[in-house]
């Protein structure tokens, strides 16, 4: 749609909702310092560059025994620095999957009141665990996922270290990636956060999600075992 066409819709521009949610459990612990650096890298990149930032809404949300909102949506527009985040605990999904769609239910009415045209939310999860919760963290994706809410959003994995690909695989319903073998839990969080800061980069470029279709020291799980 051209510029022209959504002023005359009402809009004054697109948005992407985007929320990059941390595994911080304690398995990640010797990991905290590079995930903060490197965050902090994400958000200087959106801020300093308008394409990206007027596009692009982010929100960070970190989750171990319970998710933790680490900045929101309208914080990302006046915070100077980002908090950071601390690693402990278990790996339970089903609290997070519930507040990231507490989340966007949230966030897409305040984006819309503020003329933009919403596109279909996105969700990147970084995790090197399985989860704790089994017997939860299905009906809390199922939630999540549901065609018949309308904002359901693209979920995008990347896993490594413990990560089950049979779990990255149902959380995923646009693509997954799993570290290969012997690729150090350092190097593959650093690969997946700068892979989904470029697709993120190329989305503002193109004004619609760009999803990565390789990603460096990753394995791409075939696409027959994403659940869409």
């Amino acid at each position: 749609m051209s510029g022209d066409q959504r002023i005359l819709d009402g809009y004054r521009s697109q948005g992407l909702p985007t929320y990059v949610v941390l595994d911080t459990s304690g398995s990640m612990k010797p990991h905290e310092q590079l995930l903060n650096d490197t965050l902090m890298h994400i958000y200087d990149t959106i801020d300093l560059t308008p394409q990206v930032s007027e596009f692009v809404h982010l929100s960070i949300i970190s989750f171990n025994n319970e998710p933790h909102l680490v900045t929101s949506m309208t914080d990302m527009e006046n915070v100077t620095s980002l908090p950071t985040v601390t690693c402990g605990g278990q790996t339970n999904f089903a609290p997070m999957f519930r507040m990231v769609r507490s989340q966007i239910d949230s966030d897409v009415p305040q984006l819309a009141d503020q003329g933009i045209r919403v596109l279909r939310p996105v969700v990147f999860v970084l995790t090197d665990a399985r989860p704790t919760d089994p017997d939860q963290w299905r009906n809390a994706l199922a939630e999540l996922t549901d065609k018949g809410w309308k904002p359901h959003p693209y979920m995008i994995t990347y896993g490594f270290g413990e990560a089950s690909e049979a779990v990255l695989s149902s959380i995923a319903n646009v693509a997954a990636f799993s570290a290969e073998k012997g690729t150090s839990n350092q190097g593959a969080l650093a690969g997946a956060l700068n892979s989904m800061l470029n697709s993120l980069v190329a989305s503002a470029k193109a004004g619609e999600l760009q999803i990565p279709e390789k990603v460096e020291g990753y394995r791409t799980i075939p696409r027959e075992y994403v659940e869409m």
